[in-house]
């Protein structure tokens, strides 16, 4: 494929408050030699066409975030700017957008991934990538295996969904730029709270297509997660 201009937004800025009880953040963890977030970052560095790249940190854990990184910092010919977050996902994810378009690097298109999830490959990097650009924005997406259902505050089922048409979404996201800016700008005079970049992205009237999602490109969110993979 003929790959677009893009940059990339990797998000740690989040508490890992369900992380080993917060004590420490999980992009900060160590897999074999390297941290969560040094993996979770790397396969993006290999894709032609990357123009800049930024990640965003929590208050106060700058110097652990470069820690983190380790020598992605220095030995790729990509910029890499370190971005302080916000008090949630959307307003990290939006800071991220804003040091992108401050850049002015000449970019098209923006992938946007969890620095917890460290196993991606760089074929679905390829894959989100090439589908943004016949939709517009893009994300891969695993088939449900399981029955669901719905819930009330009780705990008692209310309700049976049809899993047919139900796909649980991963990142990386990819999206034109700086169209996901401009939606990003518009939810914020929403009340609506969102999680999810494709959300966004949908709600103001663009399109976002799926490709296949990969089982092992899952996100760390406690510490057995990582056990499991080690075991």
């Amino acid at each position: 494929m003929s790959f677009p201009a893009h940059g990339v937004i990797i998000t740690a800025a989040g508490s890992s408050s369900r992380f080993n009880s917060g004590a420490r953040k999980k992009e900060f963890q160590l897999l074999d030699d390297r941290s969560v977030l040094y993996y979770a970052t790397l396969p993006f560095l290999s894709i032609p066409e990357l123009k800049y790249l930024v990640v965003t940190y929590s208050k106060d854990l700058k110097e652990e975030t470069e820690l983190a990184l380790d020598n992605l910092l220095y030995t790729y010919d990509v910029p890499i700017e370190l971005i302080e977050g916000g008090e949630n996902r959307q307003q990290s994810v939006l800071n991220g957008l804003q040091a992108l378009q401050a850049s002015q690097a000449p970019i098209d298109y923006v992938l946007i991934h969890d620095g917890a999830r460290p196993w991606v490959k760089e074929q679905t990097i390829i894959s989100t990538l090439a589908t943004a650009t016949v939709f517009g924005g893009a994300a891969p997406a695993m088939p449900l295996h399981d029955a669901i259902k719905k819930i009330d505050a009780e705990g008692q089922i209310t309700g049976h969904l049809d899993r047919s048409s139900l796909v649980a979404i991963q990142t990386p996201q990819a999206f034109r730029f700086p169209a996901i800016l401009q939606a990003h700008l518009e939810a914020l005079h929403s009340t609506k709270s969102y999680y999810d970049d494709t959300e966004i992205f949908t709600d103001f009237g663009l399109r976002v297509g799926v490709c296949e999602g990969k089982r092992e490109n899952r996100k760390i969110t406690t510490l057995q997660d990582i056990a499991t993979e080690e075991g």
